[in-house]
């Protein structure tokens, strides 16, 4: 279960890991570049709360739209 969902925040936002990693650390998420490439291999199986929250923010999706994206990757 690779999340995608870094993948497409990557691409709306314009950021690599790197620059995903330190626009949430600016905002006060601790996470490191290699926290985000963790969350986009075939073990991923969680993510923290924050850093969730983080992605959408910098997505720039509503909670809605971005709900969307979790429940098509990740929806039964």
């Amino acid at each position: 279960m690779s999340m995608k969902l870094i993948e497409k925040v990557r691409e709306s936002a314009e950021l690599t890991n790197y620059g995903i990693s330190k626009r949430l650390r600016n905002d006060g998420v601790e996470v490191t570049t290699q926290g985000i490439d963790a969350y986009e291999r075939e073990t991923a199986r969680s993510m923290r709360l924050d850093i969730l929250s983080g992605l959408r923010r910098l997505s720039g999706l509503s909670w809605n739209q971005f709900g969307k994206l979790i429940d098509d990757e990740f929806g039964k």
